[in-house]
């Protein structure tokens, strides 16, 4: 016993240095038959040691072989665990986060038509809005399952109140010439902003005549 014990406490500080090593394996039948192996060989290791001794009692015989056999068994289960048992498989990587889909482009107007194409201040279509117009039952004859939105828009000349009736009032004309054009009035929609939603700047000329619109926008 005083041979093997210095053996297994070795043997132990070793596989606990090296327990990382230990951990990333299954214990199976490696280390099963290495207790088997390791019980045999220590347990007759540790009767040959204990009659090596002098004339030792039948129980110091029995202790010398159960302690050998325990020693040698635990070693020889470390030993077959660390040499031959599989390895723990890594678990998978966790799949990479899927990127959010890129939201979709605004939507582009099939037609514009600006404040000159209206007479002035009214919204009755003149011959040059009335052709712009034509493009879009043009489109809407191609495409008999799409529908539209006249979306009146004003400059920010005048009241809240008043650019909002216009901008209805021309979205609305527009609507009425699509309808006699032969477009299903179900298929257009109408809604007015007034000046709430400027594309250009209201301190210029120009950029007010931008802002002066009927947009027809996909639906």
């Amino acid at each position: 016993m005083r041979v093997l014990r210095p053996l297994a406490i070795g043997m132990l500080v070793l596989f606990v240095a090296g327990g990382c090593a230990l951990r990333e394996r299954r214990w199976g039948s490696c280390a099963i038959g290495g207790a088997l192996v390791g019980g045999v060989v220590g347990g007759t290791a540790g009767g040959v040691t204990v009659n090596n001794t002098g004339d030792p009692s039948d129980g110091e015989r029995a202790a010398g072989i159960v302690g050998g056999g325990a020693a040698g068994a635990l070693i020889g289960a470390l030993l077959g665990h660390a040499i031959c048992d599989p390895e723990i498989e890594a678990p998978p990587p966790a799949p990479a986060a899927a990127a959010p889909p890129p939201p979709p482009p605004p939507a582009k107007p099939i037609v514009t038509l600006h404040g000159p194409e209206f007479d002035f201040d009214k919204a009755t279509l003149k011959p040059e809005g009335k052709k712009h117009v034509d493009e879009a039952v043009r489109v809407m004859n191609d495409n008999p399952s799409l529908h539209v939105s006249a979306e009146g828009h004003t400059d920010s000349i005048g009241t809240d109140a008043y650019n909002q009736r216009l901008s209805e009032r021309r979205a609305k004309a527009v609507r009425d010439y699509m309808v006699s054009q032969g477009i299903d009035a179900s298929r257009i929609s109408t809604v007015g902003y007034g000046k709430t939603k400027p594309i250009a700047d209201n301190k210029t000329a120009e950029g007010r005549a931008e802002n002066r619109r009927v947009e027809i926008m996909p639906q």
